[in-house]
């Protein structure tokens, strides 16, 4: 039994050992082959050929590989067989003849495997030969670039694979111009003309010869769309036989029309022109210096200054394309504006709308003012009886109009050391949401039957349709107060007696404010509203005024913080001060009391969140001060300061580097003065 097992495993041993050697030369018998050839057929623009096996063929990273082919072309000249270019291997199995200029057009070229090439193990198989053609004459590039706008008589350089036939391209390249249904013909620009354009772009006179120079026969249309065609027939000039087979197009747009538009700011569209604001005059192409400096504004009734445009001191360059004539101008004034004579662009062409100048125009009276110094918050240092503190406020004709004197209403809502902070940061908050932005009228309050308004709109195609959206109102027209209790409520005072001598004078108002704390005040005029708004309605000017003797300071640490908080006037500690430190919701975090120094010392750091913020100022940390026995209201006076609060203190201003994120020993910056 022992013997017959071991034949039967020797007769198996062999069997493995046939099969193995059988697919050892199975493979060794196995050809290469070349499974791709690149370019193929004909293509303009040839700058490398390539060959790639289907197995590797080469020890890829041996210092001298033998190229696998030889490449041989016709059209090139008497003298040439074969482009420049070198010759590399990318990879063991791809091999690439990068040539050193472009194909010109007409040229065959063929690739042929060498005889005496193997590759690395076995035989070539497949086809040994691979033909490409540069084909007829092509455009490599065109300037201007495509989708530019482009002169009424424009000039193209084309840069081409080689030189062309020039009656070729007259008969076989024509413009296609928006507007006009027939083929411009083009005209193949060459003399001086043709030498001027290629020394302005640079081409050298080696490319000269590859270099075509082309305009359309006949003026373009301003603002119509005009498309270059490269037309089938064009042939190749060292090798007329060969010609371009398929049309190809370079499209642009032409320039619009030379024109002058005057603008300036208005109260509405159908009002004159703010005098307070400069009038402009903008040109649709660029126009010289010197010529627009020309320009004037003079009165209608001759009366007055000639007025020549202003440019900024900085501006050097030879063209403008905007004028300004500089504010402030006469009010309740009709003027002119003038051109000089024979008024043209930078590159010749005319005004196309010259009959409207000299143009007509005139200011209005100054317009209504209401003006906080600061919005949408300031601060306001608290006085004493005698001499409070004081808000400006500027005004302007905010009292003025026909019948009765419309009243500019002044209301005051205080918020003292009595309320919490929670309070006096919703309404900071509120102050600053309300702050030259809009929302929809639902928001805003409105009826329900106002809260869509429906517009007829017109498409491109000339339909029009209703179309139904949210009504977006101006915080300018939603008042904060109006609904509100424990408001002080007055008329603005009117005009002093010098303002009142003179229309349209501008006079700032000194609103006292006699208590400490944090005060919302409105202004409502129907006046500004008539002139601002597109409704009869009134119009709403708001700030938040801190009003306090003190200042807090806080350093947010790590492990520790410090709130510390001084008087104003003299900057000494005010000590035994109620000091709270809130996060972003008004809820508090710590609260405690300065010591003699006027320092508040807190055994704790503080990470700032800014989720469901009513401000995204940080922390909120507010101060209120002893009763005061020596003022006649026994109160306390009210300070805050926000943690994120940095204008004029950043750290990059003194040159402190400072630590970003979480206050971690990950990312924590350690430093101390002397």
């Amino acid at each position: 039994m022992g013997s017959s097992v071991s034949v039967r495993r020797l007769k198996v041993a062999a069997l493995l050992c046939l099969a193995m050697a059988g697919g050892w030369v199975a493979g060794a018998a196995q050809a290469a082959r070349v499974v791709q050839a690149t370019p193929t057929g004909e293509v303009s623009e040839a700058v490398q050929i390539r060959l790639r096996f289907d197995t590797a063929v080469v020890p890829f990273g041996s210092p001298a590989l033998p190229d696998p082919a030889t490449l041989r072309c016709e059209g090139l000249g008497a003298n040439a067989a074969a482009p420049a270019g070198s010759r590399r291997w990318i990879s063991d199995r791809e091999w690439a003849y990068d040539l050193n200029d472009t194909l010109p057009p007409g040229v065959t070229c063929q690739v042929t495997i060498t005889p005496t090439w193997k590759p690395l193990t076995g035989a070539l198989d497949g086809p040994r030969e691979f033909r490409f053609s540069s084909g007829g004459p092509s455009v490599l590039s065109i300037e201007p670039d495509e989708g530019a706008q482009v002169e009424e008589d424009q000039h193209w350089l084309l840069r081409l694979n080689g030189p062309v036939v020039a009656d070729t391209v007259r008969r076989n390249a024509w413009c296609e111009v928006q507007g006009i249904g027939e083929r411009v013909p083009v005209t193949w620009v060459d003399g001086a003309a043709r030498a001027a354009l290629l020394k302005s772009q640079g081409v050298t006179a080696k490319d000269a010869e590859r270099v075509a120079v082309l305009t359309c026969q006949r003026p373009l249309p301003p603002a119509a769309g005009v498309k270059l065609v490269w037309g089938a027939g064009i042939a190749a000039a060292n090798n007329p036989a060969v010609l371009t087979r398929q049309p190809r197009r370079f499209a642009w747009e032409v320039r619009q029309r030379f024109t002058a538009e005057f603008t300036c700011e208005r109260e509405r569209a159908e009002a004159p022109c703010i005098p307070l604001r400069p009038m402009q005059v903008r040109f649709s192409a660029p126009v010289a210096r010197d010529v627009a400096a020309q320009i004037r504004l003079v009165r209608a009734d001759g009366q007055g200054a000639v007025l020549a445009p202003k440019f900024a001191r900085e501006m050097t360059e030879p063209t403008v394309e905007v004028i300004d004539f500089p504010a402030p101008l006469d009010e309740s004034t009709r003027y002119q504006i003038t051109l000089p004579k024979d008024f043209r662009d930078a590159s010749g062409r005319g005004l196309a709308n010259a009959s409207a100048f000299p143009l007509q125009t005139a200011t209005g009276g100054m317009p209504p003012l209401a003006k906080f110094a600061a919005a949408p918050f300031g601060v306001v240092e608290l006085g004493t009886a005698a001499e409070p503190g004081m808000l400006p406020i500027t005004v302007r004709r905010v009292h003025e109009g026909a019948g009765p004197p419309p009243k500019a209403r002044l209301n005051i809502k205080t918020l003292d050391a009595g309320t919490s902070d929670k309070d006096i940061l919703q309404w900071f908050a509120k102050v600053q949401r309300h702050h030259e932005t809009s929302f929809t009228a639902q928001e805003a309050g409105w009826p329900k039957k106002d809260w869509t308004v429906t517009e007829t709109v017109t498409d491109d195609n000339g339909k029009s349709r209703k179309v139904t959206r949210e009504r977006m109102v101006g915080s300018r027209e939603v008042s904060l107060l109006a609904k509100e209790t424990d408001v002080q409520r007055s008329d603005l005072p009117g005009p002093g007696a010098d303002a009142a001598k003179t229309p349209g004078a501008t006079e700032v108002l000194g609103l006292p404010l006699t208590r400490s704390g944090y005060h919302v005040v409105e202004i409502s005029s129907r006046v500004l509203g008539r002139q601002l708004l597109d409704r009869e309605a009134p119009m709403y000017v708001r700030a938040g005024v801190l009003v306090t003797p003190m200042g807090v300071h806080f350093k947010r640490g790590r492990t520790s913080s410090l709130v510390w908080v001084t008087t104003l006037d003299r900057a000494q500690p005010v000590a035994n001060a109620d000091v709270a430190v809130n996060d972003c919701r008004g809820d508090v975090l710590w609260s405690g009391r300065t010591d003699a120094q006027g320092v508040a010392r807190i055994p704790r750091g503080f990470e700032v969140s800014y989720d469901k913020c009513l401000s995204n100022d940080g922390l909120f940390v507010t101060a209120r001060s002893p009763a005061r026995a020596d003022r006649a209201d026994g109160g306390r006076d009210l300070s805050f300061v926000f943690s994120g609060w940095s204008q004029g203190i950043e750290s990059w201003r003194f040159n402190h580097p400072t630590a970003s994120g979480p206050l971690d020993d990950s990312n924590a910056v350690r430093a101390h003065t002397v």
